[in-house]
């Protein structure tokens, strides 16, 4: 209970800091935006989906692409907090030592919410049209919220493990370039053959190919389950790799 007391005052105090900060919001929601438009009407015409219009192809990875890049200032500014000696005066306090990086989590939760339910909206105005159902939205939201809770969980342990802040984001081009090489933005069959095998197989592939199922009313329990499963292994390792990060002594 102290935990969760403690949690909301940091988690308000992170909040401040996204609203004030102009690069936070430009990459949380200003660049996912542009790429979204980019694809859709710039590379969208020469994009071959079959039956399904490009621009439901690629909703669900430019999603995915919003969270990561908002993760990547949580990983950040928890940086910030441990070099700059913050994190310890905060130790100081009688705050319970979970809240530390809970208010982080809870930040960005709340700001990439927000970040993806906008550009949900915007992707209907430009012609998104998801034929989902209550299940499907179900699956939709469930993944969406796994996702952002395992990337977010990522993104405090390099937070955590890095020595410059600089160096705490890197992760995040990584998982970007995941995204990239994935069935997200184009159908894995146009690829080369090695290229292929390594875009079906990667974790992030079954998480995309979901949400599209979900959205599409095509979905099917395997690639759901899959998607799932990769998320959870995802937060559970990094967790505990947070976890031992958080206890051991910062060295000079």
């Amino acid at each position: 209970m102290n935990a969760i007391r403690d949690t909301w005052p940091l988690a308000v105090r992170m909040l401040k800091h996204n609203v004030r900060s102009p690069d936070t919001i430009m990459t949380t929601l200003v660049m996912p935006v542009m790429i979204l438009l980019a694809f859709v009407f710039v590379l969208g015409g020469a994009m071959n989906t079959g039956e399904t219009r490009y621009v439901d192809f690629v909703v669900p990875v430019v999603i995915m692409f919003a969270i990561v890049s908002g993760v990547s200032y949580t990983a950040w500014r928890v940086n910030q907090d441990v070099t700059t000696g913050m994190q310890d005066r905060l130790r100081t306090m009688p705050i319970a030592r979970p809240a530390l990086t809970g208010g982080h989590v809870v930040a960005s939760v709340v700001v990439n919410v927000v970040s993806v339910v906008i550009l949900f909206g915007l992707a209907l105005l430009i012609g998104y049209r998801p034929r989902a159902g209550l299940a499907g939205w179900g699956v939709t939201v469930g993944l969406l919220v796994a996702a952002l809770v395992a990337f977010t969980i990522m993104g405090v342990a390099f937070g955590l493990l890095a020595r410059t802040s600089e160096g705490a984001g890197m992760f995040a081009y990584v998982v970007m370039a995941l995204l990239f090489v994935s069935s997200g933005f184009a159908p894995t069959s146009t690829m080369p053959a090695g290229l292929r095998a390594f875009a079906q197989y990667q974790p992030l592939t079954p998480v995309i190919d979901a949400i599209r199922g979900a959205q599409l009313g095509s979905g099917d329990a395997i690639t759901t389950w899959a998607g799932l499963g990769w998320l959870v292994v995802i937060g559970v390792a990094f967790g505990t790799l947070a976890a031992v990060a958080a206890r051991r002594p910062r060295r000079p």
